[in-house]
């Protein structure tokens, strides 16, 4: 995981306040037509994919210049100003 465990809290607790709304929502548009998402616990960036960024391939192994998935719930990951894609698409 990229993100530090205190990271981690601040978007589980943003989630919970309802903070950043409307960054979350733009930032799920983009996960949502995503190959690594997960329907799973309400939304997660599945850490058992990888992606390679230029073709759209998706591999259950990683393979050079493929990214893996984070792993993160994305209704809080997406709450948090600071966090990122681990693809670079937000």
């Amino acid at each position: 995981i990229d993100m530090e465990i205190g990271q981690i809290v601040k978007g589980h607790i943003n989630e919970v306040l309802g903070l950043n709304k409307d960054l979350s929502e733009e930032r799920l548009k983009v996960c949502y037509s995503c190959p690594l998402y997960s329907t799973k616990l309400g939304g997660l960036c599945n850490s058992r994919l990888w992606l390679n960024p230029n073709t759209g391939d998706v591999s259950t192994i990683k393979k050079e210049g493929y990214k893996r998935g984070c792993g993160c719930r994305l209704l809080a990951k997406t709450k948090l100003p600071e966090a990122s894609c681990p693809l670079n698409k937000w």
